[in-house]
């Protein structure tokens, strides 16, 4: 594997010296018969037919293999040369016993100077026939496996997280309290050892914060419906919702001008704003309370408050102490200010 890598490059070392002289590049090394000619090898004609070509090869075959030269008691040099000169022999008979790779050869000895389409074509027959749809196929899943396990691995140390956490460990102990769980583990106290009673709690614990908790985002609990198969496999459908949502509200708030239900109003709230509808459910009551009193689903009313907001931002930044420092150093010239400090 080693070895025909270096071939490889030196392979193209070979080509790139070619397009500065290409008279001298005739024959490209670690391309069929290398710097020989494939015909020169077998000793025959470049018109010779298929049986001229296998009548050579079996001559020179015997000659040079293996166990015949071990046969005949050759020394150890001459059966390494032999072994050399028997592959570069079956490699002129595989390069000119098949009609295809034949003609490819004879226009790689016809063009010389087209180096990059023959390299081209040498090394594309070498690589293997693969099934694009395997490839996909395989690819895809392992992106979806990837997926899961990532999502789940981000899942489970949020929950771990959780379950050391005091605060949200006592408030799942007082949940298991007031269900009356926590009391029917301490009975069982007597029939078992600590660490199978610890175990238990955690595993109570854990139980009553994937129960209460609520988490979204980047660790929120993964869904098989979520990795890359299925999302590929429900497209349709999601294709489908998208055109029916559209149309029906086009129909409805468009044609028919029916008035917003709740969920309309935060679904535009979400568009104007430029935010996720997870992102909303995330917001405060005094925020919320805030967006649907403003009418933020007007899109008017949205880019008002938006503006608001930005101003808002400007003018806490120019008060803050730390920016006022900032812009001070910034003023003097900056991390690229030259000084002649003595320090």
């Amino acid at each position: 594997m080693l070895a025909s890598y270096f071939v490889h490059i030196s392979s193209v070392v070979v080509i790139l010296l070619c397009t500065f002289d290409l008279a001298s590049c005739q024959l490209i090394p670690g391309m069929y018969c290398g710097e020989e000619n494939c015909y020169n090898v077998l000793d025959v004609d470049s018109s010779a037919s298929k049986g001229e070509i296998s009548k050579a090869y079996r001559k020179l075959a015997r000659i040079y293999h293996p166990d015949y030269l071990r046969g005949r008691g050759g020394s150890e040099k001459e059966i390494e040369e032999g072994v050399l000169k028997f592959h570069q022999v079956a490699t002129a008979y595989e390069t000119l016993r098949n009609t295809q790779t034949r003609d490819e050869y004879d226009y790689y000895l016809q063009h010389p100077e087209e180096y990059y389409y023959n390299y081209y074509r040498y090394y594309k027959r070498k690589m293997p026939n693969v099934d694009v749809r395997v490839v996909l196929f395989g690819t895809v899943t392992v992106i979806s496996v990837f997926q899961y396990i990532s999502w789940m691995t981000s899942y489970n140390t949020a929950i771990q997280y959780m379950v050391q956490n005091s605060k949200y460990r006592n408030a799942a102990k007082e949940e298991a309290k007031s269900r009356g769980l926590w009391v029917e583990k301490r009975k069982q106290k007597k029939f078992k050892t600590k660490e199978d009673l610890k175990q238990e709690e955690d595993d109570l614990i854990r139980s009553i914060i994937e129960e209460k908790m609520d988490i979204r985002g980047g660790y929120q609990k993964p869904e098989y419906s979520d990795v890359l198969w299925m999302q590929i496999i429900l497209l349709p459908y999601y294709i489908y919702k998208f055109f029916k949502f559209h149309i029906s509200w086009l129909y409805n708030y468009t044609i028919m001008k029916k008035e917003f239900t709740e969920e309309d109003k935060i679904y535009l709230v979400c568009k104007n704003l430029g935010i996720k509808p997870v992102a909303w459910d995330m917001q405060s009551d005094k925020n919320k309370y805030e967006c649907m009193n403003r009418e933020l689903w007007i899109t008017s009313n949205a880019k008002v408050y938006i503006h608001e907001k930005q101003e808002e931002a400007k003018a806490k930044m120019a008060n803050d102490p730390r920016m006022k420092r900032y812009r001070r150093w910034m003023n003097k010239g900056g991390p690229g200010r030259l000084t002649f400090d003595d320090d």
